[in-house]
């Protein structure tokens, strides 16, 4: 009879409760080393069926318990957020709302706890999950945006340096997701991810600058705040410009030809961590820097203010120039000189990344500046052509010496 009445239930309730039995009497089956192995495949399995999404509360109630008990021992955290990354991304609409702000809880109290670097990377993209499905819910939305997202951010900002990828990834899942709940930390996440522009790390340091690129975007209405977002967005390009430029002239300082425009917009130059000019890797580090200006212009470019704003073509085109008029030819191999021209092409390639930044956005409205982009192009691309070697005929054959000849 039992069994009779086990075939007549929904097959989906019958693979959840089936799930649900494996992880609960997981000891009964031998499997408690194993389980953090195998959750993944058989959550992916699970999943392929798509049976959660078309299960109310009551149907999966079994399953939320089981994952907040998991998430509430710290030897079982990780098994947890494999489950909960499930239930964020396929439950129903009813059951996220229900759920949604004890998850969001939960999440934040791993963060806090400093847990191992692979759990909360782990719980970052659930929250990253959790975050994009809440802020598409209006009411759910205004009660994370009032009370979570600055605990989310602060906590956030006070992990661990090994968790600054993780720690960068949630901040920018707050920024997209709720940039008008962020604008009262807007200085100090600017600050945060200023000290990692130039990092050494690649990655740490392509984050930082995406994420600086999305603080203009940062704040409630306009006219609420004082500057609008198109005057804070202004403002960051230009400040960035006045650093750019000014990083390039202690690059190549006296190596620019006379007559090179400077930059006279109305940016200050950003605080970037003080350099030892002692330091025999200044060059390096300056170009590290440089790089970083020319990311963050790129991802500021990028970004949209979600208001009307004014891109100072003239101004960007002059940094490109000044930059890209710089060859192997012109710049002295004497003294330092040789760091200088090490350092160049990268340079010259950040410099056309953000040149492509730039005519991706204004698009047509680059088409005025056709003859100074082709006359850039023209001199770049014979600035790094090798020299022509003599006339045909004339060309030494290559020989080995005899030291170089080998038995």
């Amino acid at each position: 009879m039992a069994t009779s009445a086990w075939l007549h239930v929904p097959t989906n309730v019958r693979l959840t409760e089936c799930v649900e039995s494996v992880l609960k009497d997981q000891r009964h089956h031998g499997l408690p080393q194993l389980l953090p192995e195998l959750l993944p495949d058989l959550l992916a399995n699970y999943r392929e069926h798509g049976v959660l999404p078309t299960q109310g509360s009551s149907g999966v109630a079994g399953l939320v318990g089981c994952t907040n008990a998991k998430l509430s021992a710290s030897k079982t955290k990780f098994e947890g957020l494999c489950l909960l990354s499930v239930l964020v991304r396929d439950s129903s609409t009813e059951v996220f709302q229900q759920h949604g702000l004890s998850w969001l809880r939960a999440l934040q109290q791993i963060i806090q706890s400093q847990a191992p670097g692979r759990t909360v990377q782990l719980a970052v993209v659930v929250l990253a999950d959790l975050l994009r499905s809440s802020s598409m819910l209006p009411e759910l939305a205004r009660e994370v945006g009032l009370t979570w997202v600055l605990g989310l951010l602060t906590s956030l900002l006070g992990l661990k340096a090994e968790c600054e990828l993780a720690a960068m990834e949630g901040l920018t899942a707050c920024m997209s997701c709720y940039p008008r709940a962020c604008g009262s930390l807007r200085d100090k996440l600017g600050a945060y991810f200023l000290a990692k522009m130039t990092s050494s790390n690649p990655t740490t340091q392509q984050m930082a600058c995406e994420c600086y690129g999305r603080l203009p975007c940062l704040g409630g209405v306009p006219e609420r705040v004082g500057t609008s977002r198109s005057e804070a967005w202004a403002n960051q390009l230009h400040c960035l410009l006045a650093s750019a430029n000014s990083t390039l002239a202690q690059i190549y300082q006296g190596a620019e030809a006379e007559g090179t425009v400077k930059y006279d917009g109305p940016g200050l130059e950003l605080s970037f961590p003080g350099l030892d000019e002692s330091d025999p890797l200044l060059l390096l580090e300056l170009q590290r820097r440089y790089r970083a200006t020319c990311l963050a212009l790129k991802h500021t470019l990028s970004v949209d203010p979600s208001s009307v704003v004014c891109v100072p073509v003239r101004q960007l085109l002059n940094l490109v120039c000044r930059a890209l008029s710089l060859s192997p030819r012109s710049v002295s191999t004497t003294g330092d000189g040789s760091f200088r021209l090490l350092v160049l092409p990268a340079v010259h390639s950040d410099t056309l990344t953000l040149l492509g930044a730039l005519i991706t956005v204004v698009r047509g409205g680059m088409v005025q500046y056709g003859a100074v982009l082709q006359k850039v192009f023209s001199q770049t691309i014979s600035a790094w052509t090798p020299a022509a070697d003599t006339s045909v005929g004339q060309q030494k054959a290559f020989r080995y010496t005899e030291s170089l000849v080998t038995t």
